[in-house]
């Protein structure tokens, strides 16, 4: 995103605020206290763009786009640990496995990636002019960055996908329109979701194909360069410059309802485990909370510094990061907040996982997947050759493979019957049924969610996905098959 800095501050901001109905909160009952906040006087005047953690050595990775480098902070200290040459750096990704940092630079066009340790360049993937967005996929682990577009004079922009095993890019998707900005993607469904400034579109792309499936207008706002998303209840949050958040339902991408906000947006978060919404704006952060499934309220709007839009949530420290440029009286400087009123941190679920391969149940997966788009999970259940135990062998959240089957869904399908409740808070049905192979013999369980916007009833959810296993049993000589090489 071409950022322009966001931060919220302890002094006030001396620019006029916009209608909101709620103005800047005070200190007492503010959804956000301050904690720290770190100078870096060494930093000209220029925006920040992303922000990046590291969780486990407490470093803040921090863009200050015309210093020419990241600069990488004790998240605690604020100290200066290493300045990392960059000619512009834009977004950046740190994958803790590899301890590998992924910065896209926006005047080279390419992403560098850094060993996090000694900061030395370890490659280069050369892109298009102006790569600044990302977005990483945590079942293939791969990086999707845009680039290119208006700063070519080109109406497309690419949107590449870059193996992080490799290093390599293995596909570009051209786009029509000459400027992308933030994305965000479903875990459980491959979906990418990328805003489309230039078109004041939302773009759908599908991950597994690498195509654009879907282009949803922007009809109450414009300018629409922030992203954040709620995959539980299928809402994505659309941060535009006209001073508006637009909630779309990310089944249909039909607009659900508009939160007025103050000008300039540049970073939004959603943060699942308290049901909150944040956004940075020019001078102020403003914190939304979620009552339920369509509507949200404003829990307060804290002020910061003018041009101060770049922001980070970090739930694993209970902690919001805001950076401010340089300013005429000011140096730049990184705010700590701390969340209020919110719960601890839930500790890590620990899950028994066996080791399985199971390409050919992957293969029918992203079938079905792609065949049926609005579908919010699928899971193929079986028991891996050679082991006692019911596992999943196919999901689009790869890292759920492995995982023990649960009790509930043995439960479910104990009678041999199909079983799919509604699930209010999220509206879709949760249907679990046996797995069948083309011989009509049992080998396993199927789960899916289909969403409420598809069908009326449970009934039509039980028609629905018993038609979808009929497809992926005709699939299915013997259990065997799901485990072979496809």
């Amino acid at each position: 995103m071409k950022k322009h800095c966001l931060n919220v501050v302890l002094c006030c901001a001396t620019f006029a605020s916009p209608p909101l109905a709620q103005q800047a909160t005070t200190a007492t009952g503010a959804p956000l206290r301050p904690v720290n906040t770190f100078a870096l006087p060494k930093l000209g005047v220029g925006n920040f763009d992303h922000l990046a953690v590291d969780i486990t050595r407490n470093r803040l990775f921090v863009t200050p786009e015309e210093a020419k480098m990241v600069v990488v902070l004790d998240a605690n200290a604020g100290t200066i640990l290493h300045e990392v040459p960059v000619e512009r750096p834009h977004a950046l990704f740190y994958r803790p496995d590899t301890n590998r940092l992924y910065v896209s630079d926006g005047l080279d066009g390419s992403v560098r990636i850094f060993d996090a340790n000694s900061f030395q360049q370890v490659d280069r993937i050369p892109l298009w002019k102006d790569a600044d967005a990302m977005g990483y996929d945590i079942s293939k682990r791969t990086l999707y960055v845009a680039s290119g577009g208006k700063d070519l004079g080109e109406k497309s922009s690419h949107l590449s996908v870059i193996d992080t095993a490799t290093n390599r890019k293995v596909q570009d998707i051209l786009i029509e329109g000459e400027t992308l900005e933030a994305m965000a993607m479903d875990v459980y469904r491959p979906k990418l979701y990328i805003n489309n400034t230039a078109k004041n579109t939302v773009t759908v792309v599908n991950r597994y194909t690498h195509s654009v499936i879907a282009n949803w207008p922007l009809k109450s706002c414009s300018n629409n360069v922030a992203m954040a998303l709620d995959e539980p209840h299928q809402r994505l949050f659309v941060g535009c410059r006209s001073k508006q958040i637009v909630v779309m339902d990310t089944n249909t991408g039909a607009e659900l309802q508009t939160l007025p906000i103050h000008d300039g947006v540049d970073d939004l978060t959603f943060d699942p485990a308290t049901h909150r919404i944040y956004t940075s704006t020019n001078g102020f952060v403003e914190v939304f909370e979620q009552q339920d499934l369509d509507h949200y309220t404003l829990l307060g709007s804290v002020a910061s510094a003018e041009r101060a839009r770049t922001s980070r949530l970090v739930p694993e420290w209970s902690k919001f990061f805001v950076a401010a440029p340089k300013s005429a009286s000011s140096p730049a400087r990184i705010f700590t907040f701390e969340p209020q009123n919110t719960p601890a941190p839930p500790a890590p679920k620990v899950e028994v996982k066996e080791a399985v391969s199971a390409p050919y149940a992957l293969q029918i997966l992203s079938e079905e997947m792609t065949q049926h788009p609005t579908l919010r999970k699928m899971g193929l259940h079986a028991i891996p050759p050679g082991q006692q135990v019911m596992v999943i062998i196919a999901n689009v959240n790869e890292t759920r493979i492995g995982v023990h089957t649960s009790a509930s869904d043995f439960a479910a399908t104990k009678e041999g019957k199909t079983a799919g409740p509604l699930v209010k808070d999220g509206q879709f049905f949760n249907m679990k049924m046996p797995l069948f192979d083309a011989q009509g013999k049992t080998i396993g369980i199927l789960v899916m969610e289909i969403p409420h916007t598809d069908v009326a009833t449970e009934e039509e959810a039980a028609r629905m996905a018993e038609s979808i296993r009929t497809e992926i049993a005709r699939k299915i000589p013997t259990v065997s098959t799901l485990f072979a090489s496809n």
